[in-house]
Parts: structure tokens; sequence; C-alpha cells
């Protein structure tokens, strides 16, 4: 799902859109509180269903989980239930492709046809080919979907015309493909794009995207409930999910075999890991993915890295981002990397309005920690749960 075209949020004026005195409530209220307020806030819409919140500050790791899992039967999430993480699957890709870079398996300005099966004379224009880091940024000129989506079809009738999507099918719609601009200078966000870096990826280690994930990323980070495929053992703590009406959703199943651009599922226990690893600055890795390598891309004026969108707050604050979202989940992640901060926010509905709701939480979560004095609880380490 494409990131929302949004402002940039500080506490204070998001305090102040929900009627709050901001001076007063920065002065008073702490993080607990905080999350505590905006989480009973979205889930008492009647769009929304369960929320699951985490954050990494230095030295404090604090989680937050409101609503239910599922809308008929009522169970609060925890920090082992199970979301659909969707387009946040990029920012995986992302490091992925980093940590290829750093291990010497690919180059950012390789030609994306020498990892190909065939010649695909046409991912190229005026003489310009497609290069990996124009896959990465969005800029690569391919189609947003291959095969294309049909327009205005329902989330069912996707999938039944999707299938389950081959690796095979998805060569044959790229061999079709006729670029309309040189590649690497226009942005246009390309679900395509990421799942071709995933080809790459597996062709330059020789195993599958999800063998190079348990090795590259969940094992190393111990992240166990990170993967493609959800056990039938699991299926009770999986949330469900919604549509803005509140509707039963399908999981978007049709890119089982090729997962790059959003097929992961994860738990709020394991994104915490995901997010202090994001903040290590000492990893290679984590510092290429989040080198820009495209400026002024049409989301809220992001620049982007490798799949990370990457921007500064008003004060100048790096802070580096993705969203997602699916038939029926939601997912944003938020890092502020100077500060040792990051949120991640996990929503079990896709209504329109709920990225832009969980953007403006993750900034007023993210604001209010980088800008002290707060009045922290004695409890930051724990688990808390409104």
């Amino acid at each position: 799902m494409v990131f929302p075209i949004l402002r940039i949020l500080t506490f204070g004026a998001f305090l102040a859109m929900a009627g709050a005195s901001p001076s007063r409530a920065a002065d008073s209220q702490d993080i607990d509180a905080l999350a505590a307020s905006l989480g009973r806030g979205f889930v008492a819409s009647p769009a929304h269903v369960g929320l699951s919140i985490g954050i990494v500050a230095p030295g404090k790791w604090r989680q937050f989980h409101f609503g239910s899992i599922d809308r008929l039967h009522p169970v609060a999430p925890t920090g082992q239930t199970i979301y659909e993480l969707a387009s946040l699957t990029k920012s995986y890709t992302g490091m992925l492709l980093a940590k290829a870079v750093v291990d010497g398996k690919v180059a950012l300005d390789d030609d994306v046809r020498q990892y190909l099966p065939s010649a695909y004379r046409n991912l190229s224009f005026d003489g310009q080919p497609i290069r990996i880091v124009d896959l990465a940024s969005h800029t690569s000129g391919l189609p947003k979907n291959l095969p294309a989506f049909a327009a205005g079809a329902t989330p069912r009738q996707l999938l039944r015309q999707q299938g389950t999507v081959s690796r095979a099918t998805f060569l044959h719609a790229l061999a079709q493909v006729r670029l309309k601009v040189r590649p690497g200078t226009a942005f246009a966000y390309s679900n395509a794009g990421a799942q071709l870096v995933g080809i790459v990826l597996e062709r330059a280690y020789g195993i599958s995207y999800d063998a190079l994930l348990r090795r590259a990323i969940t094992a190393p980070q111990h992240m166990p409930d990170t993967g493609t495929v959800v056990a039938p053992r699991d299926a009770a703590r999986t949330a469900r999910r919604y549509n803005g009406q509140g509707r039963a959703m399908p999981e978007l199943t049709f890119w089982r075999s090729l997962p790059a651009a959003g097929f992961l599922k994860s738990t709020v226990d394991d994104q915490l890991r995901y997010l202090a690893w994001n903040l290590d600055a000492s990893d290679r890795a984590v510092a290429l993915a989040h080198r820009v390598v495209f400026r002024g891309t049409d989301e809220r004026g992001d620049d982007i890295g490798l799949f990370w969108f990457v921007n500064r707050t008003r004060d100048g604050m790096r802070l580096v981002r993705h969203a997602g979202g699916s038939f029926g989940t939601t997912s944003f992640e938020l890092l502020y990397p100077d500060a040792g901060i990051g949120v991640v926010l996990l929503a079990n509905d896709a209504d329109a309005s709920t990225e832009q709701a969980l953007c403006r939480m993750a900034d007023a979560l993210a604001d209010a920690l980088a800008h002290p004095p707060l009045r922290q609880s004695a409890a930051w380490n724990g688990a808390g749960s409104r």
C-alpha cells in the first residue's frame, strides 16, 4: 500500500487536533498515558478493531495493546499476536538487499538483467537499463503490479484473478513491459519492482527468499514469528482481517510465490527487535539501507533509501519510515535513528483512514520521546495493555 501523503505532525500539533492543550499536555503526560489515550481513541471508532503499539527508546522497550483480534469473539491482542505486514515487507527486502551488497553478492548499479534467465531487452529505455538501485527506489519505470490488477476489482475478485502468481507468470508479464521513462529518473511506487529484487536476491544467494530471510534477519535477530507462513498451530493468535465496514477480509495470498513486496507476517515482539536492529548505526547493512539513493518522491516529499522512506522533522531530526496495508491489515514503522527511537503500530483493519491514523500516532509518540521532559512510568520495560 502506498505511503500516505501527510504532513509531519509534532506532538503538540497532534494534541491540538484532538482538542487538548498542547503545552499543558506535553508537560504532564508520560508515554504510557499518551499511548493509552491514542490507542483507546483509535479502537473506539467503529471502523477499527484491534491495535498493537511497540516502542523502542534508549534503554526502554514498551508495548501496548487495544481492542480485539476478532470482531465476533473478542480476544485482546498481545505481543505474540500475528499480523500481516503487507508492504512493510519491502523494508525487509531493502535490508536483505543491503546485506547482499555488504556481502559482495550484488552491486546497486548492476543491470538487473544479469540476474534474469533471458535477455529482457525491454528492460531498458534510451540506452539506460534498469539497475537494482532503481528497483529499490521505485524509479525503475515498472508498473505497480505484474500481472496488472483489474481496475475496481474487489479483494475476492483479485484473489480469483491472480490465483497464486508464479515466478513464471511474473517473468512472462515482465517480458511484456514497455518502459516509458528512463530508469532512475522518476518515482512510481511498484510492487513488481520489489518482487524483482526478491528474485535477484534468490539468484545471487542460490536460496529462497524465506531461507535468506531466516539466515540474514530473523535467526540472528531472534525473531521466531516473522515469516511468510503461519503454522496451523498459530492460527488462534493470528489477527483476523477487516475492512472499514467491519467485514472479514481474506489473506493476501496471491504473492505467496513472490513474497518480497508484501507477504510477511510478524508480531510486535519481533518488530521491537527489528526496530532495535534498524537503530544500530554501526551495522553496515543498516546504514546502507537507510542511505538516500533518490531525492524527492511523491510520498510526503520524502527521499528514499533501499525501500525505506527518509526525511527530517521540523527541527532537523532524521526520520526513516515505511507503511503497509493489505485487504484487512495496516502497519506503520517510524525510526528516529539519531535519537535511538523507534515506533511500530499494527492494526487488523484496512479502513481508508487507518494509515493516516497510525502515522499520526507514530509521529506523536516519537516526538514525545524525542522531546522530554516526560514523566516516564516506573514499569517501562514491561508490557502494557489498555
